[in-house]
């Protein structure tokens, strides 16, 4: 990262450095911060634990653009929407909608790009490419950040090359990777018409505490299996909204993260148990084995019997 002595970064002005590299309510925040120009700061950051809660000074006219490139992350903002971001989504915001929120991790692990631009600092002059697109980042806060709103823009193809090269970039390339894709990024933002994108959706608050009981409802009892329409009638929540809302948070459909977490919880107990292949199923609320066997052999790409026979041997 170069700059002068007295110039600080945007991370600086917001205080986000104090919680770089610290655990902080179980959850290890990595953030390297690279300063672009006068203006802009690229920022790499890993979360690994289950929420952090993200407090900074509430700048204005500074845009924070979000890039997925692993995991999954929820942020509830001020006004108590709740956005989420899978793999390849962008989200953008003004910071200040943001300075009092809540980051959640459903998968336990996020890694992404933070751009930070402040309006009133950056000057196209410093690129000469960027110049020479004449973007107006003014254009850009009105585009997508209206009123104070949050865009989350969904995974396209032309979003998954964006960051592509990024694992294989060498670190003393990066500041200049960084700078190339910060143009590539701002001209497809300026060309994209969002009227044609359907962008994704944002829950109250509510709708994502009940999604959450009903996630903790169907993993605290693997043996049951209850329905939508009767988790629908439980919770009081319309059946379209629960699985859509789940899908957002959680990634997949209710059936498919169910299946899938049966079976990493089948492969913990084949691992660190003595019980059989029949009691394992039994306890994951299969009543035949073989079906079972099906399952985990389609999840975990081997059969149980030769999945905790490969682990002993490992271990060993």
């Amino acid at each position: 990262m170069i700059r002068s002595d007295t110039e600080k970064t945007i991370m600086d002005k917001l205080d986000l450095t104090r919680i770089t590299d610290k655990k902080t309510d179980g959850t290890i925040c990595r953030m390297r911060d690279y300063h672009l120009f006068s203006g802009v700061d690229f920022v790499i950051n890993e979360y690994t634990g289950n929420e952090i809660k993200c407090e900074h000074q509430p700048l204005e006219n500074i845009i924070q653009i979000n890039y997925c490139l692993q995991g999954r992350m929820g942020w509830k903002l001020h006004n108590g929407d709740y956005i989420y971001l899978a793999e390849n989504d962008i989200s953008l915001h003004m910071v200040n909608n943001c300075a009092m929120s809540l980051i959640t991790l459903p998968l336990k692990y996020y890694k992404g790009v933070s751009i930070f631009i402040d309006l009133t600092e950056f000057d196209d002059n410093q690129s000469d490419m960027l110049k020479q697109l004449n973007l107006n980042f003014r254009q850009l806060k009105q585009k997508y950040c209206y009123g104070g709103q949050t865009t989350v823009l969904p995974s396209t193809d032309n979003i998954k090359n964006l960051f592509a090269m990024l694992a294989i970039v060498p670190e003393e390339y990066k500041p200049t990777y960084f700078k190339l894709k910060l143009e590539e990024l701002l001209l497809f933002l300026g060309i994209l018409d969002i009227a044609k994108i359907k962008t994704k959706e944002r829950y109250s608050s509510c709708t994502v505490d009940t999604i959450k009981r009903i996630h903790a409802k169907l993993v605290s009892n693997l043996k049951q299996r209850p329905t939508i329409e009767t988790l629908s009638k439980e919770f009081l929540i319309n059946t379209s909204t629960l699985k859509q809302a789940f899908k957002t948070i959680y990634g997949k459909p209710v059936a498919q993260y169910m299946k899938e977490y049966r079976m990493h919880e089948a492969a913990n107990m084949l691992c660190r148990t003595n019980m059989t292949v029949r009691e394992v199923a039994d306890t994951l609320g299969y009543e035949n084995q073989s079906k079972f066997a099906t399952a985990f052999k389609e999840i975990m790409q081997i059969p149980p019997s030769r999945y905790r026979s490969y682990y002993k041997m490992k271990k060993a």
